[in-house]
């Protein structure tokens, strides 16, 4: 079984973090123990002086707001790189195509993978992807070494699967065949297909979303409006006046909807350019 430790050493790894795990970990460790020794002075000053507060409820006050925040500034600075590695993946994912059938016809031309990499890590255009392919060129060249070592490197860095496999299979082609041209065509079409399944999937939950938000910010907020109005011109009595439920559905309940369907929508498309 993975320790967390070790899994999310892994997770940080795929981020495309440049500084190293040890020293990011001390930076936590530092931020965390300020964030602590903050919250004590001013909780401790706001129950005590302004508050009145004294003796073992003001101890358990301070502790537990303490901590309290502490906890969630550790939640933050480590969901930090797992946030990074989701956009990676996002990054990687939507560039991986035409890096491929870059890759394709540099391997159509006879070039071995290490000059295929170091093209890529001159022209790419996808940072995510540039950052691999420079990583790999760095390893051969800096590092010493071979080319299945700097591939399995490169491939554990990776925050996408997809691309993940991608390596592992021109590591495990350069071991036997060596033939990377027909292996980046089988790659372009799959990943073709993958992006055309993607589109569709994509299409079809933006035909019921855009009949939701019909349905709810366009259809219904006018029903309300009219059911609010007549009742308001026929004399019946509505809790808390029909000019504040209109304001409220206009000002507050119409944005607030809104706001919600462009963070739907943002999840669906999942971050295609």
């Amino acid at each position: 079984m993975i320790s967390p430790l070790t899994e999310f050493r892994e997770i940080y790894s795929e981020s495309g973090i440049t500084l190293p795990f040890r020293d990011y970990m001390m930076r936590v460790g530092v931020i965390l123990g300020a964030v602590f020794s903050l919250s004590v002075i001013l909780t401790f000053s706001i129950h005590s002086m302004i508050l009145q507060v004294t003796g073992s409820q003001l101890i358990i006050a301070v502790s537990i707001l303490s901590v309290t925040i502490t906890l969630l500034a550790t939640i933050l600075v480590l969901f930090y790189p797992i946030n990074k590695k989701n956009e990676m993946t996002k990054k990687i994912e939507n560039g991986l195509l035409y890096s491929l059938g870059y890759m394709t016809v540099l391997s159509a031309s006879g070039l071995g993978i290490e000059t295929i990499m170091e093209r890529v890590a001159e022209v790419e255009n996808n940072q995510s992807i540039k950052q691999l392919a420079s990583k790999f060129v760095m390893n051969m060249r800096l590092f010493g070494m071979d080319i299945t070592s700097s591939l399995e490197d490169i491939a554990s860095r990776s925050a996408s699967d997809t691309l993940k496999n991608v390596i592992e299979s021109i590591n495990n082609n350069i071991q036997t065949s060596g033939e990377l041209k027909n292996l980046f065509k089988f790659e372009v079409d799959r990943q073709m297909q993958r992006k055309r399944d993607d589109l569709k999937k994509v299409l079809s939950n933006l035909t019921y979303l855009g009949e939701l938000y019909v349905a709810l910010l366009v259809v219904a907020p006018i029903l309300f409006i009219l059911i609010i109005t007549i009742l308001s011109i026929l004399g019946t009595s509505i809790s808390g006046g029909s000019i504040l439920q209109l304001n409220l559905i206009t000002f507050f309940g119409m944005p607030l909807l809104s706001t919600m369907f462009i963070i739907i929508l943002d999840t669906t498309m999942g971050g295609e350019e």
